[in-house]
C-alpha cells in the first residue's frame, strides 16, 4: 500500500507544481501569453524600423547641413560679385566720360596743330627767312629771330601735348577695355553661382521634403505603436476590453449597437486628460452626453457621459477637459473613450491603453 501512495503522492505533487506555474508538460501553450510574444515581436520589428530610419534621417541631416554651408558660401560670394559688377559699372562710366574728354581735347589740339600747319603752309618755306631780311635794324631782326623761336616752341609744344593726348586717350581705352572685360567675367561668375546655387537649392528642398516624409512616417509608426502619451483617466480607473461587444438600449437610448470603445470606469469627478497635444472641442449628443473630442496630428478621441467639461481649445498632453460623469444613456459613472486614427473610423484602443493606464 506504501508502495502505491508513494508514486501517487509524487505525480499530484507535479501536476500542483505544474498548476503554480501555469505550465502542463505537453499542454498547449496559453493564448494570451502567446499573443503577447507576438506584440511584442512587432514592436521589437517596429522599433529596429525606427532606429534605421531614424539614422538614415540623421544621414540626411548632415548632408543638409554640408549643403547649408555651400549655399551659404554661394550666397555671399553672390552678393560680393553683385557689387563688384556694381563698382565695375561705375567705373566703366567714368572712364567713357574720361574718354569723351580726352577725345574732345585731343580734337582742339589737333585743330589748332592743323591750324598752324596750314598757315605755314600758305605762307611758304621762304617766309621765316623773308621775315629776318626785311627787319630794319638788328635790335629788329634779334626781335624777329626771337618771335620766330617762340613760334617753333609752342608749336613744338602743341604737337607733344597732341602725342600725350594721344597716349591718355590710348590708355583709357585700353583701361575701359579692361574694366569692360572684368565686368563680363564678373556676369559670367555670378551666371554660374546663381546657377550652382538654384541647383543646390533645389537639391536642399529634395533632401528637406525626404526628411519630412520620414519623420512623418516615423511619427506615424510611433502613432500607431504608441498614439497616448497618458492614460486619459487621471485617476483610478478600471478599463473594459470591450471594443467590438453588442450592446442593447431602447430606441430612446440610441438602440442596439456595437461598442465602439472602451469604458474607463472610475468614480464621479475623476479628471479627463488629453492623451496628446491638439484641439479639444465640444461633441455633446443625445446618447454620449456631455462630450469632448480631441483632436491631434494623426487621428482623434472622442470621450463621453462626462459630469463637467474642463478647458477646451488648444491643449497638451495632460490637459485636464473634462471629469468623468454618467451623463447621456450611461449606466454608471465611466469615461467612454474612443480612439479614431487619421480622423477615419474607431480602432480598439485597449492595447494602447494598456500602455499607459
Amino acid at each position: 500500500m506504501e508502495g502505491t501512495r508513494a508514486p501517487l503522492r509524487l505525480l499530484a505533487a507535479l501536476i500542483v507544481g505544474a498548476l503554480v506555474f501555469g505550465v502542463v508538460p505537453g499542454g498547449p501553450p496559453e493564448p494570451a501569453r502567446a499573443q503577447t510574444t507576438a506584440s511584442d515581436q512587432r514592436l521589437h520589428q517596429a522599433r529596429k524600423e525606427l532606429k534605421h530610419t531614424r539614422q538614415r534621417v540623421r544621414r540626411q541631416n548632415e548632408r543638409l547641413r554640408s549643403l547649408q554651408k555651400d549655399m551659404d558660401r554661394l550666397a555671399t560670394r553672390i552678393s560680393k560679385n553683385r557689387s563688384a559688377l556694381d563698382r565695375a559699372k561705375v567705373r566703366a562710366e567714368k572712364l567713357k566720360r574720361q574718354i569723351a574728354r580726352a577725345r574732345a581735347h585731343l580734337a582742339d589740339l589737333e585743330a589748332r596743330l592743323a591750324e598752324r600747319a596750314r598757315e605755314a603752309y600758305i605762307a611758304g618755306p621762304g617766309t621765316p627767312l623773308m621775315y629776318l631780311l626785311t627787319a630794319s635794324s638788328a635790335a629788329d631782326a634779334a626781335s624777329r629771330i626771337m618771335l620766330l623761336d617762340e613760334m617753333n616752341r609752342r608749336d613744338a609744344v602743341l604737337a607733344d601735348q597732341v602725342s600725350l593726348a594721344k597716349a591718355d586717350l590710348d590708355y583709357r581705352q585700353e583701361a575701359l577695355g579692361r574694366a569692360r572685360f572684368a565686368r563680363r567675367m564678373l556676369a559670367l561668375t555670378l551666371k554660374q553661382d546663381q546657377k550652382d546655387l538654384r541647383a543646390a537649392m533645389a537639391h536642399a528642398r529634395a533632401i528637406w521634403h525626404e526628411l519630412k516624409a520620414h519623420r512623418e512616417a516615423i511619427l506615424a509608426k510611433i502613432s500607431r505603436l504608441h498614439p497616448f502619451g497618458v492614460c486619459p483617466v487621471d485617476g483610478p480607473v478600471a478599463v473594459a476590453d470591450d471594443f467590438g461587444i453588442w450592446v442593447h438600449h431602447t430606441k430612446k437610448e440610441g438602440g442596439d449597437h456595437i461598442h465602439q470603445g472602451n469604458d474607463m470606469m472610475a468614480a464621479t469627478g475623476t479628471p479627463i486628460v488629453a492623451p496628446f497635444d491638439g484641439l479639444a472641442v465640444v461633441a455633446t449628443n443625445k446618447i454620449g452626453g456631455l462630450a469632448v473630442k480631441v483632436y491631434g496630428r494623426f487621428g482623434y478621441v472622442y470621450n463621453a457621459h462626462l459630469s463637467l467639461f474642463g478647458q477646451l481649445g488648444q491643449v497638451t498632453k495632460g490637459t485636464v477637459i473634462g471629469y468623468v460623469g454618467a451623463t447621456g444613456n450611461a449606466g454608471g459613472p465611466h469615461d467612454h473613450f474612443e480612439w479614431h486614427p487619421n480622423d477615419g473610423p474607431a480602432v480598439d484602443p485597449h492595447p494602447f491603453l494598456m500602455q499607459v493606464c
